[in-house]
């Protein structure tokens, strides 16, 4: 299990993000959460499909290399 971050176009994957287990951060506006390492590449997909950055344990996995995740 690690820690992910999902940036971006993030909002028509919204119920699929949910469902995968990750919660809105409305204060860093960002979908975060525990996930099973084994779940990225169906994250992957979704990124693909949407346009969205993600972020495992604050390192981008996928996406645009000119966004960064806030820091607390």
């Amino acid at each position: 299990m690690s820690i992910y971050k999902c940036t971006g176009k993030t909002y028509n994957a919204k119920e699929d993000l949910k469902t995968l287990g990750l919660r809105w951060d409305g204060q860093k506006k960002c979908w975060a959460g525990e996930l099973a390492d084994a779940k990225l590449e169906e994250l992957k997909k979704l990124a693909m499909q949407h346009n969205f950055s993600i972020f495992k344990n604050e390192i981008m996995v996928f996406g645009d290399e000119k966004e960064t995740p806030e820091k607390p």
